[in-house]
């Protein structure tokens, strides 16, 4: 090509090369920037010969840099911090990341190396160049350097009608001295983080995620154990909002490629929340979760969780003993921690000594020594549990059994003399015992140190201010065992809410335990010690009195607590089926019981010959042959 030569014509070069403009083209563009003092991608767009988009997509290509979206790529607060504003106008750049010793930085043109030795002066770092057209740097320049009217504008839509304190502990307040937190803690970005948690609090969240995605953020939060969309962010303030969360949390916000965990302290109305913050790198940038713990407002009383009057006597038999093992079991998210603390709550007092083995400690439970497990430094809970077990412990909370040296010497501990509460994941009480088994426990041990299992779950309330009665079609109330016969279910009414702005129009607001409790006798001692069946002691448990998580969930469903529906969602299917209710008392028992252990009734007739049950309309037993008369 004759005329075309030095720097300013590299870009029409490689738009030749591929073939975008022609030869003549590009001249008559030079020749246009010579009178104007414009650069050759603004001349050849001028002239209508290609677009922005074309030159940058060429140009990404042609020199193996990155095209950025700004609509899918949001810049790090710490990059353009570093950077003048003037500097990015007059060279039309704007930074997006930052590490040790690398800034990326997106240009219009790669090829103007007077912009590029202009940002590796002012930072200090190697330049590594990205491209994107003109007008989208232009525009995230106003984004990031003018922040503060988009920004507010966010904030207004929170409502935020409460202020956050944070309250910071000494490795806090040495991060929040330094330089990067202070440029970090524009008042905009901080009165946002503040909304979303006060919003959250507001709406009785225990979780509040952080999700970026391709475009957005979402902001979700978790509301009576079910997930809640809350609003959509712009994704320009992912990086805003994430290194003002990890420098409230003491985290390294210059660390973005491995999880990190970190808590804050707030007060909120003069009521003081602790949050833990967890931080996970994924696709699109880091997901935030921020677990928010509020002791007032968790049941601290026995009374206040949900147990029947029946189940709850049984729950204080159980744990006022002097020693036994006490588990609780069901899946994450069922309330087994407030179970826990409540507990303490009933037994603790100044003649005995409590320690609690946590990970986390999640509430502070005034008189009981409490220990937070760190497995980094060692500190496991065997390891703890052996350490406990020579401060003269009367009561011990070990918050949850994973292994078989937790296991073996909480059973130890609960023989010779000490109450021992703790947790295990099974989905009921009896599966609990087979489960300990397999982790390796001999039946010898298990059958002296086992007090009692109580399984649960959490389902939700009915909202108050939106509840309404309904009818529930007999067929459905005989099918999921509310009654046994279609005549009973006569003049039963039900309840369901219609959804109302105080519920978020779910129909539910709070939320309640439903249980299981297991209390072993002797009887079922001598099961376990024989190594008998999980069958064999889930009959003499329900012929003891245990009533099952389903029979708890339908009591609740009959007195107007909660619905049908919220009961099929916290249970499965096998569970279910376990049991069915005597039509006389209404007990549970096993499916194949011919009569009810409690009050005798006949739940199914027998052969008069070998006793198996007989139905409706046999004339001769299948069993043994023998005819029936009747």
């Amino acid at each position: 090509m004759q005329n075309i030569k030095g720097k300013s014509k590299r870009t029409g070069e490689l738009l030749f090369e591929a073939g975008l403009i022609t030869e003549a083209q590009l001249n008559q563009a030079l020749e246009k920037q010579k009178e104007g003092k414009k650069k050759i991608g603004e001349a050849l767009v001028e002239m209508g010969f290609v677009s922005e988009k074309d030159i940058v997509t060429v140009l990404s290509v042609q020199l193996g840099i990155p095209l950025i979206d700004f609509s899918t790529v949001s810049a790090e607060p710490e990059a353009f911090q570093i950077v003048p504003e003037t500097i990015c106008r007059k060279h039309t750049v704007v930074p997006i990341s930052l590490d040790k010793d690398t800034i990326q930085v997106v240009f219009a043109d790669p090829l103007d190396f007077e912009a590029i030795d202009a940002v590796r002066f002012v930072t200090g770092k190697s330049v590594q160049p990205a491209i994107s057209t003109s007008k989208e740097i232009k525009e995230s320049i106003s984004h990031y350097y003018h922040m503060v009217t988009p920004l507010q504008n966010l904030v207004d839509n929170l409502h935020l009608q409460s202020s956050v304190e944070v309250v910071y502990g000494e490795k806090q307040a040495e991060i929040e001295a330094s330089e990067l937190i202070k440029r970090s803690e524009a008042p905009p970005v901080v009165k946002m983080v503040n909304g979303m948690i006060v919003n959250a609090f507001e709406n009785r969240a225990s979780d509040a995620h952080i999700e970026p995605q391709q475009k957005i953020i979402k902001l979700r939060e978790r509301i009576d154990g079910l997930l809640r969309d809350v609003m959509t962010l712009p994704k320009w303030v992912q990086g805003l909002v994430t290194s003002r969360i990890k420098i409230m949390a003491g985290m390294d916000i210059t660390e973005k490629r491995i999880p990190q965990d970190g808590k804050i302290k707030i007060r909120i109305r003069d009521r003081e929340l602790d949050l833990r913050v967890s931080t996970l790198p994924a696709h699109y940038g880091e997901n935030i979760v921020i677990r928010i713990l509020d002791a007032q407002s968790r049941p601290s009383q026995l009374e206040q969780i949900g147990f029947s009057d029946e189940d709850l006597a049984k729950v204080k038999s159980l744990i006022e003993r002097p020693q036994g093992l006490v588990l609780i079991t069901g899946p994450t998210g069922s309330g087994k921690t407030s179970t826990q603390y409540a507990m303490i709550n009933h037994i603790k007092s100044e003649a005995i000594h409590i320690v609690t083995l946590e990970d986390p400690v999640e509430y502070e439970v005034p008189g009981a020594t409490q220990v937070q497990i760190n497995e980094k430094v060692g500190l496991t809970f065997p390891f703890s549990l052996r350490s406990v077990l020579r401060q003269d412990p009367d009561v011990i909370l070990v918050g949850e059994i994973r292994d078989i040296d937790t296991a073996f010497i909480s059973m130890q501990a609960s023989i010779t003399g000490h109450l021992v509460l703790s947790s295990i994941h099974t989905l009921n009480a009896i599966s609990t015992i087979a489960r300990l088994k397999n982790m390796g426990i001999l039946p010898y041990l298990i059958s002296p140190s086992l007090n009692g299992i109580i399984a649960q779950r959490l389902v939700r309330l009915i909202c108050p201010h939106c509840k309404t009665s309904y009818k529930l079609e007999t067929e459905e109330i005989v099918k999921v065992g509310i009654v046994s016969k279609a005549e009973d279910a006569k003049g039963l009414k039900f309840y369901k809410g219609k959804g109302c702005e105080k519920c978020g129009n779910t129909g539910y607001r709070g939320r309640t335990g439903i249980y299981e409790v297991f209390v072993v006798n002797q009887q079922i001692r001598d099961l376990i010690a024989s190594d008998a069946p999980e069958e064999a002691i889930s009959k003499a448990a329900l012929s003891s009195g245990m009533k099952t998580l389903w029979y708890d969930g339908l009591k609740k469903v009959k007195e107007g607590f909660t619905t049908i529906e919220e009961l099929n969602r916290v249970l499965t299917l096998e569970e279910e089926e376990m049991t069915v209710f005597c039509p006389s008392c209404n007990a549970s028992i096993k499916s194949e019981f011919i009569s009810c252990p409690y009050c005798g009734y006949a739940i199914a007739s027998v052969c008069h010959s070998c006793g198996k049950a007989k139905e409706a309309g046999w004339n001769y037993c299948p069993y043994c042959k023998a005819e029936f008369t009747e």
